[in-house]
């Protein structure tokens, strides 16, 4: 996962620099030191763990040991 929140774009829309911020940090920062646009990164949505009964019985319909 990424711990990236924000990155800070040049006039074409390249990243020039990814930062861990918090929303009122990104807003000071735009505030006070603006040198091109930041945008908010999309985080990845965690994912939840399956373990391999739950798949094979979802496949099979029952398990046979």
């Amino acid at each position: 996962m990424s711990d990236f929140t924000h990155a800070l774009l040049d006039d074409e829309g390249e990243i020039i620099r990814k930062y861990r911020w918090s929303k009122s940090e990104a807003k000071w920062f735009t505030e006070n030191h603006f040198q091109g646009r930041i945008v908010r990164l999309k985080q990845p949505k965690p994912t939840q763990q399956v373990s391999q009964y739950e798949l094979a019985f979802d496949n099979c319909e029952e398990c046979l040991f």
